[in-house]
């Protein structure tokens, strides 16, 4: 059924693009405007804020109830230093971790296309290539950070007990859907939204990955320079991976990888403190460092993703555009109207359904029949 105000002549503009596109570039629509990439990336960062606070609050209360914060150590927040106990630290993930529905939820209601298609350009998360991107990506990043670990001293005596052992599981468990939040929000709607309100695509994808990581150094709350500059070039380095490849699959499993090798020992220690540490002479230059291996990971990444034959851009919406109408031709010695009396509409009048705006209409706009 036609909505009111449509025709079956001017059906609704497509929701996908009609020009191949990036990941980044995948909000650059019929359909768009740019008062919708500002308000769904303003949702999300409110959402962000209320679900990942209330869960995380809830597990503090649960942490000092039971004594594993004290309300002494609410008085460190102001320095960087953030109280987490094991319940404030399931709660983070699992608020992290319902990103990813919040973010599929404001593509679907602001820009009119389904989850899969904040995924990848394929319209879908790629299993398969998930797998050759553990390969890939996730196995040198593992390597490299336990030889980091060994080079520091090793790891620490574990300490087993039941509780340990349950919140290893829970780690395992809740860890790679919180990477996966954290991926769909600041390398997926975030940078979508703020690459589509810039006319060129290219300065669109540097301005909305440039802002989307500074929004995730911002979100790791950290008060020591060298840790805000690692979070920011490690956002940079997760936006190159997603920007050559078409997808958030290895973005994925690079975060994933990185987080579940530092909480891990953590878990088995049961020093929580540790990662709430993150006032100022926590960092040092040192913490750069492996990000070179990350950048090299990239083209390494690029150059698998050719030859397996992954696509890293799309153009959905083509397939969508309605066909181009017939036209009649009159028959051999037939006379042709005057000059003046042809119903060949004007080329603009034609196309107008479809063009892409960054901008609200103008005077222009409203002056057309």
């Amino acid at each position: 059924m036609t909505r009111p105000g449509r025709t079956a002549l001017f059906p609704p503009p497509p929701a996908l693009p009609v020009r191949s596109q990036d990941y980044y570039g995948f909000l650059r629509t019929p359909r768009y405007r740019w008062w919708k990439g500002l308000l769904a990336a303003l949702l999300l960062l409110v959402g962000f804020l209320v679900v990942d606070g209330v869960l995380a609050t809830a597990g503090l209360i649960v942490d000092i109830v039971l004594g594993a914060v004290s309300p002494q150590d609410l008085r460190g927040a102001a320095n960087g230093v953030i109280p987490i106990g094991p319940a404030t630290f399931i709660g983070n993930n699992l608020g992290l971790a319902l990103l990813v529905p919040l973010a599929m939820l404001l593509a679907r209601a602001f820009f009119g296309q389904r989850p899969g298609w904040s995924a990848s350009v394929a319209g879908r998360f790629r299993w398969r290539w998930l797998g050759w991107c553990l390969l890939v990506v996730g196995l040198p990043w593992f390597a490299l950070l336990m030889i980091s670990t060994m080079a520091d001293g090793g790891f620490p005596t574990p300490v087993l007990t039941p509780s340990v052992w349950l919140m290893l599981g829970l780690t395992l468990l809740t860890t790679p859907l919180q990477c996966a939040g954290e991926e769909w929000a600041f390398r997926g709607l975030l940078p979508r939204s703020f690459a589509a309100m810039v006319p060129h695509p290219g300065a669109g994808a540097a301005v909305g990955v440039v802002l989307a990581s500074l929004l995730f150094m911002a979100a790791h709350a950290a008060a020591d320079p060298w840790l805000n500059a690692f979070y920011f070039c490690f956002g940079l380095v997760m936006s190159a991976l997603t920007w050559r490849t078409g997808g958030l699959e290895a973005s994925v499993v690079f975060h994933t990888v990185n987080n579940l090798t530092g909480l891990i020992p953590v878990v088995l220690t049961a020093d929580y403190a540790s990662i709430g540490d993150r006032g100022v002479g926590s960092g040092s230059p040192a913490v750069l460092i492996p990000l070179v291996l990350g950048v090299g990971l990239v083209f390494l990444t690029d150059l698998v993703r050719r030859r397996r034959g992954v696509a890293r851009t799309a153009a959905p919406g083509l397939d969508l555009l309605p066909p181009p109408a017939a036209v009649s031709v009159p028959p051999a010695g037939a006379s042709l109207p005057p000059a003046g009396d042809s119903e060949i509409q004007e080329p603009g009048d034609t196309l107008g359904a479809y063009e892409h705006r960054d901008q609200p209409p103008g005077p222009a706009d409203e002056q057309r029949p």
